[in-house]
């Protein structure tokens, strides 16, 4: 997608569907470069199915996955390593002028640990743990956030975590399963990378930057 469109896509958004639904096949074709051996799924309708748990995760459906070409989606009452290992990262996008969650915000749930999350801070630390690296934007500003690294025992907390929430929810569909209550005392870094806080302002740059994302 050339600037020129960009811009006019986004000024009709804005005057005619000024949702963050119509910014979704745009951020798919921003990074379409980057995914040419990946693959791209529209996930934000899922529910939380036997086939719909894998994308749910932790904390909540993004509005789209980047998965391994490999990944076949079946019907599973629990999800393995082999699979989870099989999501790539995924978009979360909101709608123009949106304020996204700052880096100090996400820097201060992490060293301080409270005990309750609000649930915007929530749902995204937990598709970043879960879906490894996320795109985050409102269709201006840009930011890649990922984990430093992921030991094993991360791993294993993360994916038993999650077979934990699918049976809690099975058995007692009318509670909150609280993630962060069983997970906060684990130690983990998230790196947040502003790829740009106006790509319209600066569009080389910030194309260049998102051909260097590595989803694999």
């Amino acid at each position: 997608m050339e600037k020129q469109e960009y811009i006019e896509e986004v000024n009709l958004i804005k005057e005619q569907n000024d949702t963050e639904f119509e910014i979704y096949p745009m951020a798919v074709e921003i990074i379409r470069p980057t995914i040419k051996n990946l693959s791209k799924r529209y996930v934000f309708a899922r529910r939380k199915t036997d086939k719909g748990q894998i994308y749910y995760g932790i904390s909540s459906f993004p509005d789209v996955a980047i998965l391994d070409k490999k990944f076949k989606n079946i019907s599973n009452k629990t999800i393995s390593e082999e699979v989870w290992h099989q999501l790539k990262g995924c978009l979360e996008v909101k709608a123009l002028e949106t304020k996204l969650i700052t880096k100090d915000q996400i820097e201060e749930v992490l060293s301080t640990k409270p005990d309750k999350l609000k649930k915007e801070i929530g749902q995204l630390i937990g598709e970043i743990l879960w879906y490894k690296k996320v795109l985050y934007t409102n269709g201006v500003e840009w930011r890649c956030l990922y984990i430093n690294e992921y030991s094993e025992e991360l791993i294993k907390r993360i994916i038993g975590m999650v077979n934990e929430r699918i049976d809690s929810e099975k058995e007692n569909p009318n509670k909150d399963f609280d993630w962060w209550e069983r997970f906060k005392d684990i130690e983990f870094k998230i790196v947040d990378e502003c790829i740009t806080k106006n790509c319209i302002e600066n569009w080389d740059d910030f194309i260049a930057k998102i051909h260097k994302i590595n989803w694999e």
